[in-house]
């Protein structure tokens, strides 16, 4: 058997629904005598007699039927891909690969993936949890699209987008001498019982930066991995800290208050990709955190209002 080009399945599917030739050229936008020698050249290429002439037109015969049920199947399948591809290009359908930090991948992100989720309700998002490190390796390996992380970040070949900015605050139990106080200064925590993030992480060494630069002595008492380990420390009244603003347990847990630190200690979140095309579903993704985080809508529930900086859009 020879080799089939789509163009002759495409005459032969004309034919055989309009039941004339004329009418498929008309359809297809070609001549009659150029459906014939299409019909012709196919016949020849499969071996049997796809039609017979009779007057006022051609009919099928009994293998040209058979033929045909396999050319809808190839047609249907065709018309499958070209729905699938018409849906991702209108962002109702594919995988978004997500890698965050944990504390950003259980308390942050939910609800603005959720509003995402509800207005792509075909596409798929994938969130995984990762360290700070892991994030910048995902990204540039291609193992996600798109990182969540606190910034700075050590990756030079990916583009990073700042979400949020915001000072980080310190928390106390109900009832501590120092929540009398509107903002609390490095001096005030001369002493007392401290509870820190893990040696080694960004945020510690900032906070450690400014004690050590007032010479202020903390008891360190306790350390956690994550933001909720150290609010329930300092609800159950092991000590005081200075945490993140992007954890609800902040404003949620009854036994702790909060209060502004100064200097302020910033933490910043960031959206980092990596130097590539993104896919559309991607690529929407990405727009609609910007926007999420830009309004406010993605931190109200922190009490966080929204300031102006440099989103990178």
């Amino acid at each position: 058997m020879g080799k089939l080009h789509i163009r002759q399945i495409e005459a032969f599917r004309a034919v055989m629904t309009y039941g004339s030739m004329k009418k498929a050229a008309q359809i297809l936008g070609i001549s009659q005598p150029a459906i014939s020698r299409l019909i012709t050249s196919l016949t020849e290429s499969i071996g049997f007699t796809l039609f017979n002439r009779q007057q006022g037109g051609v009919v099928p015969t009994d293998d040209a039927k058979i033929f045909m049920a396999d050319v809808e199947r190839m047609f249907s399948g065709t018309e499958e891909l070209g729905r699938r591809a018409d849906a991702i290009r209108r962002k109702e359908a594919g995988v978004v690969r997500i890698a965050a930090m944990s504390h950003y991948a259980n308390d942050l992100l939910p609800e603005p993936l959720a509003r995402f989720s509800k207005a792509h309700p075909k596409m798929s998002i994938v969130l995984e949890t990762r360290s700070r490190i892991e994030i910048g390796d995902a990204v540039t390996m291609g193992l996600c699209d798109i990182g969540i992380t606190s910034l700075p970040i050590p990756i030079l070949s990916a583009d990073v987008v700042t979400l949020a900015c915001e000072p980080a605050v310190a928390i106390l139990p109900v009832g501590h001498p120092l929540a009398e106080k509107y903002e609390l200064v490095p001096t005030d925590f001369e002493g007392l019982r401290f509870i820190s993030f893990e040696s080694g992480t960004p945020l510690r060494f900032e906070i450690d930066a400014v004690f050590d630069e007032q010479a202020v002595r903390r008891d360190m008492v306790l350390e956690a991995g994550a933001p909720e380990g150290i609010v329930r420390f300092v609800a159950a009244d092991a000590g005081v800290s200075i945490i993140s603003p992007f954890s609800s347990e902040v404003v949620e847990d009854e036994r702790i208050v909060a209060r502004p630190f100064v200097p302020p200690i910033f933490v910043e979140v960031g959206l980092i990709s990596a130097k590539r095309a993104l896919t559309t579903g991607a690529l929407a993704l990405v727009e609609f955190l910007k926007e999420d985080f830009a309004s406010g809508a993605a931190t109200a529930r922190y009490g966080i209002q929204v300031l102006p900086f440099d989103n990178g859009s």
